[in-house]
């Protein structure tokens, strides 16, 4: 599970399921997590060479609600705020049910963009129900 950096402004995310990018930079991303979670970074998170390599599921399903909510066209606060204040089992309720729909979409060869699309649009839609 990697975050790789995809150009100056875009990064792709790299799991088992499949990919799919997001126009952040990679910098953003490790700032959200060093800023958010530093006992993670160094530990369980690696950022070498324009990667953030993750080595526990926990952070990489909380960046990935993060990129979910970007990719809604969340402003970068309010996805923070999202990725922050969900607990953990709606962290990871979001993030497997997005990544095996991912692999599914993969397996059977189809347009994967409209799974991260409406994965997207849950996101921004779980943040405006949000207080």
């Amino acid at each position: 599970m990697l975050i790789r950096r995809r150009g100056a402004r875009r990064v792709a995310v790299v799991a088992p399921e499949g990919r799919f990018e997001v126009g952040v930079p990679l910098e953003e991303v490790a700032d959200f997590l060093k800023r958010l979670w530093p006992w993670e970074v160094g530990r369980h998170v690696e950022l070498s060479d324009g990667e953030l390599v993750f080595r526990d599921r926990v952070p990489f399903e909380r960046a990935l609600v993060y990129l979910l909510a970007r990719r809604g066209r969340l402003p970068r606060g309010e996805a923070e705020v999202l990725a922050a204040s969900l607990r953990l089992h709606e962290v990871s309720l979001i993030a497997d049910a997005f990544l095996y729909r991912l692999w599914l979409c993969r397996a059977e060869g189809g347009n994967c963009r409209r799974i991260v699309d409406a994965f997207a649009k849950i996101a921004k839609t779980y943040r405006e129900a949000l207080p």
